[in-house]
């Protein structure tokens, strides 16, 4: 009796230690940077703008800028002086355009318009994107 109490703790010990040794799991965020994808933190968006064509200029800080394409039904209802918002349907990271959409005010009330293929902007394209004066002011 007395060796059986010993050897059932020894095992719960070993049992306990092999369980700790996995590696923490990798975040969505640096998950996706593993993979070469680009990502950001939806709440650090800071602003928006119409990009060319049917996409939406998105601004997470000072110097970077990502480029979402859109439908053009909604590229050409959004007016830019209401207050968009970026909705994340994933968590807080955005790492490709099908993670988030926009929300644009409305006079008949809220409209979600989709977003896809997301590219950050390389810093020559961030140069050009701040020397453009703003599109589509309605």
């Amino acid at each position: 009796m007395r060796l059986v109490v010993p050897a059932a703790l020894a095992a719960t010990v070993i049992g306990l230690a092999a369980c700790n040794t996995y590696a923490e799991p990798a975040s969505a965020a640096n998950a996706a940077a593993a993979g070469g994808r680009q990502c950001f933190y939806a709440p650090n968006v800071t602003g928006y703008r119409r990009g060319p064509g049917d996409t939406v200029i998105v601004n997470t800080n000072s110097r970077d800028y990502y480029q979402f394409d859109t439908q053009p039904y909604c590229a050409d209802r959004i007016v830019w002086e209401n207050r968009v918002a970026l909705r994340s349907r994933t968590g807080t990271f955005i790492c490709n355009g099908y993670d988030a959409e926009l929300y644009v005010p409305d006079a008949v009330g809220a409209a979600y318009c989709p977003l896809y293929h997301m590219h950050k902007l390389t810093p020559a394209e961030v140069a050009v994107e701040r020397a453009t004066p703003p599109r589509d002011k309605r």
